[in-house]
C-alpha cells in the first residue's frame, strides 16, 4: 500500500445529507495548498464508492475489515483515485507533499472513533437545522433512512445505554415526515456527539453560523483548523451567486446560490405547525450541539 505523503493530516468534513457538506467542504478546499477528493467514501448509494463496495447501507464502523481499512487510509491521504469526484477541487494536488486533504462524508458521521484512529483525521461536524433537512429532503423527493438506522441505534443503545437525543424507533405512522425526519436527526447527531466527545480537537459547526458569520468567522475557524487562507476563500464567501439564480428542483448542488440565502430561505418553507414540531422533538440535542459549537469547540 502507498505511504502518505509527508504533511498534515486530512480535514473530513461530515453532517447528515443535505446539511451543507459540500459547500463546506470546498469552501476549505479553497485555502492554500488544499485538496478535496469528492467523493464520499463511505457513500452506500447507487454507484458510489461503498468503501470499495463493502456497504450497502448506512453503517456504524467498529471493526473494520483489512479491505476496509486500507479503503479508507488510502482515501484519507489523497491517493485514491475513485474517490475523486467533479465536486472534488485540485484533485491532482491531493497525493502530493504538504498538501491537505479534505474528505467530504455524510455517512462517516457513524464511524467518527474508528476513522480518527486510522486516519488521524481533524473532524469537522456540520449541522443545520432539522426544518432545514426537512425542507431539503422534500425538494429531493427523499425520505429519512429510518429503515436503515433502526438496527444501528438499537445496537448502540444496547452497547452504551441511554444517550442524550438518540431513542428508539417507535412511531406508529412511518409517512409522518415531521417525526421521521426528526428521529433521523436525533440518531444521526445524538450517535456522533456521543463519539465526538473521544476525538481530539472535533470542530462543531452551525451552517447557519457559518454561511452568515463572513470573512472574520471563517478566518477564525482556519486558524482553529490551522489551514491556510486565501483570497479565493473570501471571492466564495464575499461573490457567490445572488438570489435570483435558477435552480433545477431537485439538483443535487447549487454553489450559485449566496450562503446567507440558503442559510435563511428553508424558514418559508414550513408550516408553523411543522416547525413548532420539529423544533420541540429535536431540541435536546440541537441545544448540546449549539453548546459545543465553534468557537466554543473543540472541548
Amino acid at each position: 500500500m502507498a505511504t502518505r505523503r509527508v504533511g498534515k493530516s486530512a480535514v473530513l468534513v461530515t453532517g447528515m445529507p443535505r446539511s451543507g457538506t459540500t459547500w463546506l467542504a470546498r469552501l476549505l478546499a479553497a485555502g492554500e495548498s488544499m485538496a478535496l477528493t469528492g467523493r464520499e467514501p463511505m457513500n452506500p448509494r447507487g454507484r458510489q464508492y461503498g468503501l470499495a463496495g463493502t456497504l450497502s447501507t448506512w453503517a456504524r464502523l467498529e471493526a473494520p475489515t483489512m479491505k476496509q481499512q486500507r479503503a479508507l487510509k488510502s482515501s484519507y491521504a489523497g491517493l485514491n483515485p475513485l474517490t475523486y469526484s467533479k465536486y472534488g477541487v485540485r484533485q491532482w494536488a491531493a497525493p502530493l507533499p504538504g498538501v491537505t486533504v479534505v474528505v467530504k462524508d455524510p455517512f462517516a458521521m457513524l464511524s467518527l472513533p474508528t476513522i480518527h484512529a486510522l486516519t488521524k483525521a481533524q473532524t469537522v461536524l456540520l449541522y443545520r437545522h432539522p426544518g432545514a433537512a426537512l425542507t431539503s429532503y422534500r425538494r429531493m423527493g427523499w425520505q429519512p433512512d429510518v429503515a436503515e438506522l433502526r438496527p444501528i441505534v438499537d445496537s448502540f443503545l444496547a452497547s452504551t445505554g441511554p444517550v442524550l437525543g438518540v431513542r428508539p424507533f417507535e412511531s406508529a405512522d412511518t409517512t409522518d415526515e415531521v417525526a421521521a425526519m426528526a428521529w433521523f436527526w436525533n440518531s444521526l447527531y445524538g450517535i456522533a456527539l456521543h463519539d465526538a466527545s473521544q476525538l481530539p480537537n472535533c470542530v462543531i459547526l452551525a451552517h447557519e453560523d457559518v454561511a452568515m458569520g463572513g470573512t472574520e468567522f471563517c478566518r477564525d475557524l482556519f486558524d482553529v483548523l490551522d489551514l491556510s487562507w486565501s483570497d479565493e476563500v473570501a471571492h466564495q464567501l464575499n461573490n457567490q451567486g445572488s438570489a435570483g439564480t435558477h435552480m433545477e428542483a431537485t439538483a443535487l448542488h447549487n454553489f450559485d446560490r449566496a450562503p446567507s440565502q440558503v442559510a435563511q430561505q428553508w424558514r418559508s418553507k414550513l408550516s408553523s405547525d411543522e416547525s413548532a414540531r420539529i423544533e420541540a422533538e429535536t431540541e435536546e440535542v440541537l441545544r448540546a450541539l449549539a453548546s459545543r459549537s465553534f468557537p466554543q469547540s473543540p472541548k
